[in-house]
């Protein structure tokens, strides 16, 4: 992911210091300028009691307000060290007849896949080996962060998100997806049982994008989404301008009570006969937090998306580490092994984050392997194993199916040939390969196509 939509840092469209909205409490003067960038973001305190550490109190049973959590003071992020000491309770969220009710109906056959029962060890894999939000202090000033859950997403790598979360910020907003409705909550209950805090860490619905809509609208609120709408960029950009708006709102307010607050002290300095040199001199002296009327002390929190994985498998050529090597000596088995890890049930019939999406071929066998491979496709067309699961299949309008029919398009304008093409129920595309792929088009780094494997010839095949 290098830029666009698909961009992981802060949003470059938006000016540093853009996103902060003007305090509604006093403020300490005398309090040094790092400490108030340490402290929790400045807002409107909420209704819920304190603990005596300053810490907003466990916020009951049932879940609060969006607005009201996110908003919330006091507390510190969990740190690294806590964070992970909570692998194993984030594992076994991941159980319970609940959860698996709501798995099979999702999933299908594919919800016995070992990647929707992780290991402790597989989630502190993910957690260490993963993005972190927060990089050497280079985002500072999160308090909050929302994470979204993606049903493509192996689980071990959704834990690691919400733990990262609470390793970087003092709340975490879990936004569920519909087609998991108890994942959330599940998730929620095992991590407080394991120790979390509720002020720290609450499950919330994502009713029509009702949720992702008003996050959006808080730029003080990081964004952490994965394969979210990657092809298009549309619902990105919207959840962009959104935040865009919600920056110039933000600037206008601290405009106005600038020029409001300017109003008034001229008038107290006229009722007293110009003596007041107080009030000048602190504000020459750089007391006024507000210096500018605008400059604000953070930039907007990112929108972090987390692209596909990108597996890519290499045959007859030097592999990188994390790629898989296929053997050359038999093209029949590799081409097995690719449609497996490309449409098999462990991919999700492709629309797994960790499906492989491309095949790195040297010259000389491109065109056995994709003759064995063609070979093998037309043998498990029919076969329900490679289908997708029903949260794909459910709506041919569907978010996923949207993605890979924008993809197709975009695949075909850039100059790939389309060789093989399976047709659902209704008729809707899947199971897409694509040969003539070059590394120079956009569909070979920053964009990514659900449900399609590409084949690209090796240049290079030292």
């Amino acid at each position: 992911m290098s830029t666009d939509a698909r961009d992981p840092g802060a949003d470059p469209a938006l000016p540093f210091g853009a996103g902060l909205r003007p305090e509604t409490r006093s403020t300490d003067r005398s309090e040094p300028r790092g400490a108030r960038g340490s402290r929790a973001r400045s807002g409107p305190r909420t209704a819920h009691d304190r603990s005596p550490g300053g810490a907003p109190a466990a916020l009951g049973a049932d879940a609060p307000d969006l607005g009201t959590f996110l908003d919330a003071d006091g507390g510190a992020p969990l740190g690294t060290a806590g964070a992970r000491a909570l692998c194993a309770s984030a594992a076994g969220a991941f159980s319970g007849a609940e959860l698996r009710d709501s798995l099979e109906r999702a999933m299908g056959p594919a919800a016995t896949d070992p990647r929707f029962k992780p290991t402790p060890d597989e989630v502190s894999a993910a957690f260490l080996g993963g993005q972190p939000l927060v990089i050497d202090g280079g985002v500072s000033g999160v308090d909050a962060v929302a994470v979204v859950v993606q049903p493509s997403e192996p689980f071990a790598h959704l834990g690691a998100r919400v733990l990262q979360a609470l390793a970087s910020a003092t709340r975490v907003a879990l936004i569920g997806h519909p087609d998991l409705p108890s994942l959330g909550p599940r998730l929620t209950a095992a991590l407080r049982e394991g120790g979390v805090e509720p002020w720290r860490l609450a499950a919330f619905d994502r009713a029509d994008g009702a949720a992702l809509g008003e996050i959006a609208g808080r730029p003080s609120v990081a964004l952490d989404l994965i394969d979210f709408d990657p092809v298009e960029g549309l619902t990105l950009d919207r959840l962009r301008r959104l935040r865009a708006l919600a920056v110039a709102e933000a600037a206008s307010t601290l405009r106005a009570s600038g020029r409001d607050r300017g109003a008034s002290e001229g008038a107290s300095e006229g009722a007293s006969g110009g003596a007041s040199g107080g009030a000048g001199a602190e504000a020459a002296a750089g007391a006024d937090p507000w210096f500018g009327l605008g400059a604000v002390d953070r930039p907007p929190m990112p929108i972090l998306v987390r692209r596909r994985l990108s597996r890519q498998a290499s045959l007859g050529v030097e592999a990188d580490p994390e790629d898989a090597a296929l053997p050359e000596g038999d093209l029949a088995e590799a081409a097995e092994l690719v449609v497996e890890q490309a449409f098999g049930r462990g991919a999700l019939g492709g629309f797994a984050s960790d499906a492989v999406t491309s095949v790195l071929i040297r010259p000389d066998l491109f065109s056995a392997f994709t003759a064995c491979l063609l070979e093998t496709l037309e043998e498990t067309d029919e076969d329900p194993w490679f289908a997708p699961p029903p949260w794909v299949q459910r709506d041919p309008r569907s978010q996923a199916l949207r993605d890979l029919a924008g993809g197709r398009r975009r695949v075909l304008d850039e100059g790939a040939t389309l060789i093989h093409e399976r047709r659902l129920a209704r008729q809707a595309p899947c199971g897409l390969v694509f040969t003539n792929v070059e590394p120079r088009m956009k569909l070979a780094g920053e964009m990514s196509v659900p449900g399609a494997l590409f084949l690209v010839r090796a240049l290079d095949t030292r």
